[in-house]
This record gives structure tokens, sequence and C-alpha cells, in this order.
């Protein structure tokens, strides 16, 4: 996220200058946050608050003209913590990270979606209504952000014009929203059409290389358990007032849900489920109003039932987002030593904290704790060693963390990440000339902070062509450091 946000901030444009891995707005909200924090890497927590405000106000503006302030407010501000909480979709709280920030904005931008899809507008018609115009925006955003996103929001988007007897006006402001949104995305990236399709289609191959059909079995069924409470709600609302509309909009939500599942790097969760949850308590409640007509006692028990089933499925991804989120603030209080927490000697990583995860994978304990921070210093140091400000430098490990550590000009080409069968496979995968060629320093790691698939894949895939364009300048414990043959100023005894 790091080095995306500090590309754009250095001219280059995702899919255009350089592969970005999760979209072309994940990078642009990153620079718009390092801009405000004055490149440090609060940059990340400025951009997810920059998130969090926009998707809360438009939350709100779309939910206040469906249903009464409360539940509208209480879906604004879930769909702003869902953006903002730091820590990883699936895992508890406690486990603070910005991994995987980007599947946090999805949801929280889906959400707003859900809201303007399912939960329908009452009122005299109109012939263009605000909320069409609004989803098709949200829709281009998250297909530039992250298709999956995108799709689900189509497919949803397109259900609601069925559902509308304005079909017409409706269909006309989605697809105003959607040239809108896209037009204003491509006009940054100068219309370069073959760019982007390049890229997503070359990201879309790769994953289609990893695609497990038993992931989608899990998810459906992680889905099923999930979407019990909001499937009951629906069924009240049907029995009353005899329209399945509530029960196909709960069968689109589960696909939706555990397509996204499965397609995410996602352990567990299907945030939208909680969104749902409340527009059915509105409908529910309406219902009840309507059975309970003339007779209060029963309207209130009816109504009790609802706001409780309702809560069952709201409280908990509601209550996990707000405690993540104060967690994180009082641990952002703690200054703990270097003894405690090793710090990396670079100014702009200076403030981020890595704690060691004694019980944690070995693939995420390469990725973080003291591990991760030796990792950085040493290559840090010896890029400073051998090196002037003016090099540009890649890194042949799932992310490159130096061009934003160091503070360097970036080089054109290259991928803020690369993960097997995500961003690249064996069949599928960016030209080496595309991923280095532009670098004058490549660094190999000797023990790399990827995973052992990922770190084996890009080395048997890129190593020979750094091997045969490049020299070895220098090397440490954790590093080997290449440089091009016609710039080996610093390498001592290489010609």
């Amino acid at each position: 996220m790091l080095d995306g946000g500090w590309r754009v901030l250095n001219g280059q444009r995702p899919d255009v200058d350089f592969s970005p891995g999760i979209g072309i707005v994940t990078p642009l909200i990153m620079a718009a946050g390092l801009k405000l924090a004055h490149n440090s890497v609060n940059g990340v927590a400025y951009g997810s608050a920059l998130v969090g405000a926009f998707v809360g106000l438009v939350g709100y503006a779309i939910g206040r003209k469906r249903m009464p302030w409360i539940p509208a407010t209480l879906i604004s501000l879930f769909l702003a913590l869902i953006a903002i909480a730091p820590y990883p979709l699936g895992l508890p709280p406690n486990i603070l990270s910005h991994a995987m920030v980007y599947n946090r904005y999805g949801y929280a931008m889906l959400g707003a979606v859900v809201l303007e899809v399912f939960q329908r507008q009452s009122g005299p018609s109109a012939k263009l209504q605000p909320g069409a115009v609004a989803t098709g925006i949200l829709s281009a955003i998250l297909l530039f952000g992250k298709p999956s996103y995108g799709m689900v929001a189509l497919v949803f988007a397109g259900y609601s014009v069925l559902l509308d007897p304005r079909k017409r006006w409706r269909l006309i402001g989605i697809v105003l929203g959607l040239v809108v949104g896209s037009a204003a995305l491509m006009a940054w990236l100068r219309f370069d059409f073959a760019a982007v399709w390049n890229d997503v289609s070359l990201q879309a191959a790769a994953k289609g290389s990893g695609a497990n059909p038993w992931g989608i079995g899990t998810a459906m069924v992680k889905g099923l358990r999930d979407i019990l409470w909001p499937a009951l709600l629906a069924v009240f609302v049907v029995v009353i007032r005899s329209r399945l509309q509530p029960l196909v909009s709960v069968v689109l939500v589960l696909i939706g849900g555990s397509l996204l599942l499965a397609t995410n790097a996602q352990a567990d969760g299907f945030p939208l489920n909680a969104v749902f949850a409340i527009i059915l308590a509105e409908q529910g409640r309406l219902a009840a109003k309507e059975f309970g007509a003339g007779n209060a006692a029963r309207f209130l028990r009816a109504d009790t039932v609802i706001l409780l089933v309702a809560l069952l499925c709201f409280a908990p991804p509601f209550l996990g987002s707000a405690s993540g989120l104060v967690y994180a603030m009082v641990k952002s209080r703690e200054n703990p030593p270097e003894s405690e927490v090793p710090r990396i000697h670079a100014a702009p990583l200076a403030g981020l904290l890595f704690y060691d995860v004694p019980d944690a994978l070995e693939s995420d304990r390469r990725s973080s704790g003291r591990v991760y921070v030796e990792y950085l210093n040493d290559g840090i140091h010896l890029i400073r060693s051998v090196s002037t400000p003016e090099e540009t430098i890649y890194t042949l490990d799932m992310t490159n963390p130096f061009s934003y550590a160091l503070e360097r000009r970036p080089a054109h080409g290259g991928a803020s990440c690369m993960s097997l069968n995500h961003h690249f496979s064996d069949k599928h995968k960016p030209s080496p000339e595309w991923l280095f060629g532009a670098a004058d320093i490549v660094m190999v790691p000797k023990r790399p902070a990827a995973a052992e698939q990922d770190t084996t894949a890009l080395m048997r895939n890129y190593l020979p062509s750094i091997q045969a364009q490049y020299v070895l300048c220098a090397q440490t414990e954790w590093w080997q450091l290449y440089k091009r043959p016609s710039h080996l100023e610093g390498c001592a005894g290489v010609r």
C-alpha cells in the first residue's frame, strides 16, 4: 500500500506505469493519506479515515431517505467502522494490522450499495433518483478498486432494476453514475484502456490458475451459517406481506458474500449481513405494525422479536470493529523501548511497530516482529552503503519496501505486490523487463519475507533473468544486491 501511494505521489499511474496488484483506487487513497501525513507511515490510517468519512456520509444520506434516523445512523456508523477498524477481517480485533485494508474499503462501499438497492425508497416517483446515480458511482469505484466487489455491486444493481416499477429511470441513473465514475478515474489514467485491460486480465488469469472450487463451497457453507438470522427476518416479512423479494435478496447477499470470501485472502466474515439485517429489521418492523394493527400488544411483541433477531446479526461485527478501533487507540498511546519492539532505521517507517507473535505461522513470522525489522534494516544499510540517492530500486519479494523507506524516486514498471496465483503464476506473469527492467538496483532476499510458495515461484520465474542482466554488487546475511553493469560505482571489487 505504501509503495503504491508513494508511486502515485511521484507522478506514476497504476496499471499504466506500474502494476498496483489491488486496483487503481487504493494507491490513490494511500497517496492522499501520505500527502496529509507528510509522507509518514500514518498516511495509511489517514487514507482509511478518508474512506470511513466518505462511506459514513454516503450511507447516512442514502439511509435517511429510506428509514428513521436511528437505523440510518447505525448503518452509517457501521460502514465507517468497516473502513477504519485496523485489523484484518476474519481475525480477532486485537490482531492489529493494516493487511488487506482494501477488502475493508470494498465491503464498506458495497454495504452502501446494499442499503440503496435492497431498501427501496418510498414517496413520490422521481424521474431520476440520486440513489441510483450513487449506486452507479460506487459500482465504478469498486470495479476499479477490486473488480470482484464491483461485479457483485453490478449484480445487486441489476436486480434492483428488475424490482423497480420505474425501471427505465433507475437504469438510466445507475448507468449515468457508472459512466461518470469510470470516466473520472480513466481521465486520471489518460484513458489508457489498453494498459488497464492488460493488467486486469493478467491478474484474472493468474487468479484463475489457482482457482479452487472447494474454496467457494467452503465459503458457501460458512455463509449459510451467517445468513440464518437475516433469513429468519426475511421469512417473517414474506409471511406478513406475501412477497418473495426479501428471500430472493437473502439468496443474492449470501452468494455475493460467499464469492467475496472465497476470492479474498480472508479467513472469515460476512460484513454485508449486518447491513442487510438492519434493512430487514426496518422492513419487519413495518410488517409487524401492519400485522398488529388494532392490537398494540401483538405489535409490541412482534417488534421486540424483530429487534432482538436483528441485534444478534448486527451487534457482533459492529462491536468487533468498534473494539478493534478502541484497542488500537489505546495501543497507540504506548511507546515501548526498542529492546521490546525494535525500530526500522528509516524516517518514514520509524513510527511503525512490529510485534513478535510467538504462536504465528512461519509465513507470518517472516513478515512481522523482529525478523521483518531486521530484514528491512539490513537491506536499508546495504543499499545506503553502495548506492546514491538517485538510483532506483526493485525487490524480488512480495513487496518492495525500499523506494518508500528511503524516499527514492520509484522505478518505472514493477508491481506493488507479487503473490502467487493472485498477481502472477508460472504461466501468466509480468515480463522481467516490466517487473525490474527499469530499476538500477534489484534486491534479492536470502531470507524472504513472503511465504515459501511465493518465494519459490518468484525465484523460479525471475532470478535467472536478474543474474543474466545485472551484476552481483554486494551481499549480506540477508540480501544480495544486484546492479546494472554500467552502474557499478560503490561495488568494491566488482568490475
